[in-house]
């Protein structure tokens, strides 16, 4: 029996029945074949060995597709659409050309080599699989951890030293992985699940003197995300398309650009413009898209009508109009020593 199907089977399914798995595509991701490789080489396989096929055309082929510039521009268009300022991707996923092409050209019975420093991921399936069993084999101990409080917390011993922390504000929940130096490394849940799983057995280690303190940072840094993706939300729904243009050229000016003071500048505008706005103000808006002004003319016109129409008084008392946000917390954490 032959499945054939997308992506959308790289994840949430057990095909433990299996034994071969065919990529007639490579995602761009490695992280995402491990994946794919996932669904067949699980617990429960009657098979010891599973096989994995992949394949890449020729490397010469990206000269004439420009995939790589592809995917750069369609990075780019959600950045302008959304006006996100963090990463689109985490570390984690970056477009990495020499891992495609190694696993078709130099080592491609080994794709566990392109996992950073050999790590093992888990992803959501199994760790909700993990979760079932446990319910159905030892409901007692599932209760007892279903009902334990928000920000418990433990130490245990790892590779490297970190931290692990899971933050959720209502219904947006989102997993940290932190280093020693308190720097987020990662959000990639794979990862995370991977790095922080652990047998029955393992007993915790006490906390360091400076753990709150880490926590506490972290938690600081998900509040601001919460409220800037409450905001976002809130003003991306009613985009006009003038006001998509001067938001996306402002994106390139920004890009284009070492001077602080600028940066500032356009950092201002792009707060304002993102906003609702005046019917007089979104004419104004349209005329420069249709005129098509970019550049240090666009730069300037949009100082002007920031500064005649008294613009920063409708940021602040925008501004204000978000108070209502969701309450961040910390679900649990975990050092790792």
């Amino acid at each position: 029996m032959t499945v054939i199907a997308t992506d959308v089977l790289a994840e949430g399914l057990n095909l433990q029945d299996c034994d071969k798995i065919i990529n007639y595509d490579l995602h761009w991701n490695p992280v995402r074949l491990i994946q794919r490789f996932g669904r067949i080489d699980r617990i429960g396989s009657d098979h010891a060995v599973v096989y994995g096929f992949n394949f890449l055309p020729e490397t010469g082929i990206e000269r004439n597709l420009g995939l790589r510039q592809v995917l750069h521009n369609r990075i780019q268009e959600i950045h302008d659409t959304i006006g996100e300022d963090s990463a689109i991707l985490d570390r984690t996923e970056q477009l990495n050309e020499e891992a495609m092409y190694a696993i078709y050209e130099k080592q491609g019975g080994q794709l566990s080599l392109f996992e950073d420093d050999h790590e093992e991921f888990v992803d959501l399936n199994e760790a909700e699989e993990m979760l079932r069993q446990l319910r159905r084999e030892r409901p007692e101990e599932y209760e007892r951890i279903a009902a334990l409080r928000d920000g418990i917390r433990t130490v245990k011993p790892a590779g490297s030293k970190g931290f692990y922390i899971f933050c959720q504000a209502d219904r947006y929940q989102q997993l940290f992985l932190v280093d020693e130096h308190g720097d987020v490394v990662s959000r990639d849940i794979p990862r995370i699940l991977g790095t922080i799983q652990c047998g029955p057995d393992l007993k915790g280690l006490p906390l360091s003197p400076h753990y709150n303190a880490a926590v506490m940072r972290i938690k600081r840094l998900f509040a601001k995300e919460v409220k800037h993706r409450q905001a976002e939300r809130t003003q991306t729904l009613s985009l006009t398309q003038g006001q998509r243009y001067v938001l996306r050229e402002l994106r390139v000016l920004f890009g284009a650009t070492e001077d602080e003071d600028v940066k500032s500048q356009i950092n201002l505008l792009e707060k304002a413009f993102r906003g609702s706005l005046t019917e007089v103000m979104k004419r104004e808006l349209n005329k420069i898209r249709r005129n098509g002004m970019t550049g240090q003319v666009l730069l300037k016109t949009l100082t002007h009508l920031y500064y005649q129409h008294s613009m920063r008084d409708w940021v602040e008392r925008r501004d204000g109009q978000h108070e209502d946000q969701p309450i961040p917390k910390i679900v649990c954490s975990e050092g790792l020593v």
